[in-house]
């Protein structure tokens, strides 16, 4: 009976010390442990409507997405000060994104997904509240 104890006492301190570094973790860098599945389902949902994948490319897709939006807000937050070379890591990230892409789209359906990024890039984003409109 009380190595029973001892044992869950130990177990419990445990815990308790690996709870604690992660609070730490968590105050030293906010937002990079819990990407929102919200997100990377709407993202991966939006493409594949309109790539119009199939189950597994689904799923690879999606851990994928998870991946790119995880990296991606690191790198906004460890680079927040410095626009250039956040600029430059973005678009390392973006290139490995579209690597791995080309692995689990077919080529049609990367032809589509290149397509939809340029429209993406040339029309202008409108703003969110009609600033700047007439009116």
């Amino acid at each position: 009976m009380k190595s029973l104890l001892l044992t869950l006492t130990l177990f419990l301190s445990l815990a308790t010390a690996a709870s604690a570094q992660k609070k730490d973790k968590h105050a030293e860098m906010p937002g990079s442990e819990q990407i929102s599945e919200a997100r990377v389902a709407d993202l991966t949902r939006q493409m594949c409507n309109q790539l119009h994948l199939n189950e597994a490319q689904y799923i690879r897709l999606r851990e994928a997405n998870r991946i790119k939006l995880a990296r991606l807000d690191e790198i906004q937050w460890q680079y927040k000060a410095d626009p250039g070379q956040q600029s430059a890591k973005i678009a390392e990230l973006e290139a490995q994104y579209e690597i791995e892409c080309s692995r689990i789209l077919t080529p049609s359906q990367l032809s589509m997904f290149h397509n939809q990024q340029q429209q993406q890039e040339t029309v202008p984003a409108q703003p969110a509240n009609n600033e700047g409109g007439i009116g």
